[in-house]
């Protein structure tokens, strides 16, 4: 395990423990999340060295990684996923004309399967071997196990569904991230938001947290720093509706050992209602990032 600082403050500044959550899909080790004092910025800490993180993806039910179909769950994260693509495309062709796209965390690769499709030049990055492999056997996709093996630049569309708060070394991806974007693309960014009800109503369980794969723990105040910081503004925000229902469907099942649909759905459609008619924090948020000029 390491300790680690506040990447959103050059200096050492201090945290302070704000919730300690186990590790339900996996492990049930209990994990410590922080709050920095000086940007109230969340994380993981200490956290697993990189070296020692990949056993607690190693589990069935990691379903990006798997692609598996046999369970409740996993059926309705299929059916919310082939809609969410669309959405996805319908956002991405709205926002700029210009086509190469990377993805970053790809996945098995339907996402970009579906947007090579629909005319665009696709590249992926997928650090997960079973995955990556996937993705090239199944969809015949350009995919490789990291951003420095990536030889290709000068990016139209860089995509992060729900991978930066996975990243390690925060501070070189966003780097990197940056310098493979031309000056016009855009950089879209999908994350949970722990100011969200469902995040409320289910605390220590919610399913957001989802420790210790999740290091980083963002809100729409955390976004915009780490976004200054890189040189980076937020565009505009949009919410990703069906998170809230998958998320407390996970919750449910972590608090009570198992899922009570109608409570889950029930507390989905509310965090939806009051993000929409009152506070904008909905469970998952899409950031569009440009660079500053």
């Amino acid at each position: 395990m390491e300790k680690i600082n506040c990447p959103l403050f050059e200096k050492k500044t201090v945290l302070k423990n704000y919730i300690n959550v186990k590790d339900y899909s996996n492990t049930q080790e209990e994990f410590t999340i922080v709050s920095c004092e000086t940007t109230n910025f969340l994380f993981t800490n200490p956290r697993p060295k990189e070296k020692d993180i990949s056993k607690y993806y190693d589990f069935e039910d990691y379903i990006s990684h798997s692609n598996k179909k046999n369970d409740f769950i996993s059926k309705l994260y299929q059916v919310v996923r082939s809609f969410s693509i669309k959405r996805k495309y319908k956002l991405i062709s709205k926002l700029i004309g210009d086509k190469k796209i990377l993805d970053v965390g790809s996945g098995t690769g339907e996402f970009l399967s579906y947007m090579r499709r629909k005319g665009y030049d696709t590249y992926g990055v997928e650090i997960a071997k079973k995955a990556r492999e996937l993705s090239i056997k199944n969809h015949g996709l350009f995919v490789k196990d990291s951003l420095s093996s990536l030889d290709e630049t000068n990016f139209d569309i860089i995509t992060m569904w729900h991978v930066l708060e996975h990243v390690y070394d925060l501070d070189g991806y966003m780097k990197r991230i940056k310098s493979l974007l031309n000056d016009k693309g855009v950089l879209i960014v999908a994350v949970p938001n722990h100011k969200c009800f469902d995040q409320k109503f289910y605390g220590k369980y919610w399913a957001g947290w989802d420790v210790p794969l999740h290091l980083w723990h963002f809100d729409k105040e955390s976004m915009l720093k780490l976004s200054k910081k890189y040189g980076f503004k937020i565009s505009s925000i949009h919410p990703l509706y069906f998170d809230s229902f998958y998320l407390s469907l996970l919750s449910s099942k972590y608090k009570h050992n198992s899922s009570k649909l109608v409570q889950s759905f029930l507390i989905g459609l509310y965090s939806n209602l009051i993000a929409k008619f009152k506070t904008g924090e909905y469970s998952s948020l899409i950031y569009v990032l440009k660079k500053s000029i």
